[in-house]
Parts: C-alpha cells; structure tokens; sequence
C-alpha cells in the first residue's frame, strides 16, 4: 500500500473499505483522468452513494480531520459553489477531502467502472470511475439545475467545456488561431484563418476533429432519461450551440 497520503486520509479510506462503502472519483481526479490536465492533484473529492454517506462522514470524521468552514478557504469546486456533501480540510495547506451524495449527480451505479490502477496513490480495494458518457450527461443534468448566473453554473460550464475540448481535441496547437468547440462551424460569415495554406490545412484538421468528435458521440450509449443530452452534447461540439447558452434556471 502506499503510505505518501495524509494518515487521517488513509485511515479514512481503510474505514470505507472495511465498511463496504462504495466510492467514486469526481471533480479533480475525474477531470484529471478524463484529460483535463488542469485539474489540481491535491484534492480528494468522492461521490457516495447517498444511503452510504453518512456512516462515511462519521468514519471521516473519526479519523480526526477537520471538517471545513466557510472561512478556511474560498470555494473552488463545483461542489462547494452548489453547496453539497460534507468538507474536510487537512494540514497547514489545507488540502480537501470531500464527500458527495451520488443522487445530486443522477448518475446510475450500474454506469461506474472500477479504476483499473487508482491514481493518488490511494490504498488497494475497490475505487469506481465515470465514464465520459455519464460525466457529460451528469453535468447537463447539474447545469439546468443551476440558476442562470450562478457561480456553480459558470464553474460546471467550464468543467464540461474543458473536459470536452481537451478530450476530444488537439489542445496542443499555439499560434494565431484556434477553433474553439464553440465557433460556429457552419457559419459562412467565419472567415478561414490567416497563414495560407498552413491556416486552410490547420481549419481542415479541426473540421475532421469535429466529425470524428460527433461520431464518437452518436455511438456513446446512455440511460433512456438521458437520450436527450446526446443531442445537447452534439450541437455544442459541432458549435450550433454556445455553452452559455445552456439551458438553466
């Protein structure tokens, strides 16, 4: 077992273990394994089933972490801006440690995969994983739950494009000129990009990009409920629909 994690985390961990808890990567170590290479490698943040999150915040809290307050750190993750499940923070960095109700996603337990080699270096045992799929699905379902202009829905919004655009696209290009899954593709009035050749050469490989990204969408499966999300997810990669433009309360 690995032994480079705070105590109070792996004797938090042990605790579910033993006790059968089911849990599920989300927000950070989620974006991280889906390519967003943004995403920070300090936090620890676990969907719980909900029937199970309380006998695992009672496990957390046994092993002497501190739960969190308002005023020990500004919210950064979706998750705090909505307000949901329980934070702990640890040691002088104040590292999180949180734990969510599974329903507040929608997500199914029957969508998880088991993490074949956790990241984190987290104890041996049984550690789930959401699919792409079923992340995107799980936001939309978030975003049309938010107030327009909230801070959760302007954070849930980034999640999902940068999860998206650096899953899906080369994010590696630096120069002038990016497509952004957002642009209009189909619209004429977009002028090609400057540089010649190299510019048209550079719009043909994010057009292919795009159709290679909308066919991988059209074979995603997804809950019946769900159907709709495929038709979300397809108009904002081809960019017939903006990502502020979701539909929200």
């Amino acid at each position: 077992m690995q032994t480079d994690l705070d105590p109070r985390v792996l004797q938090a961990l042990e605790g579910f273990q033993k006790s059968k808890i089911t849990i599920i990567e989300w927000e950070t170590p989620l974006l991280s394994r889906l390519g967003y290479p943004l995403a920070s490698k300090l936090d620890l943040i676990f969907l719980i089933p909900d029937d199970q999150l309380q006998s695992a915040n009672n496990i957390t809290a046994a092993s002497s972490q501190r739960l969190a307050y308002q005023s020990d750190h500004s919210p950064a993750y979706l998750s705090e801006f909505a307000n949901q499940g329980f934070r702990y923070v640890l040691g002088d960095l104040m590292h999180r440690f949180i734990l969510l109700p599974l329903s507040w996603t929608g997500i199914d337990q029957d969508e998880l995969e088991v993490i074949p080699t956790p990241k984190h270096h987290l104890p041996s045992g049984t550690i789930f994983t959401v699919p792409l799929p079923a992340f995107c699905a799980a936001y939309l379902r978030i975003i049309i739950q938010e107030s327009s202009g909230s801070r959760a829905l302007v954070k849930a919004i980034a999640d999902l494009s940068s999860v998206i655009a650096y899953n899906m696209f080369d994010m590696s290009y630096s120069g002038d000129y990016m497509i952004n899954p957002e642009d209009d593709m189909y619209d004429e009035a977009i002028p090609l990009p400057e540089g010649g050749e190299k510019g048209i050469a550079k719009a043909e490989k994010d057009a292919l990009e795009i159709k290679i990204a909308l066919g991988r969408i059209q074979e995603w499966s997804f809950k019946k409920d769900d159907e709709w999300t495929r038709d979300i997810l397809l108009r904002l990669v081809s960019g017939k629909l903006r990502y502020e433009d979701l539909p929200s309360k």
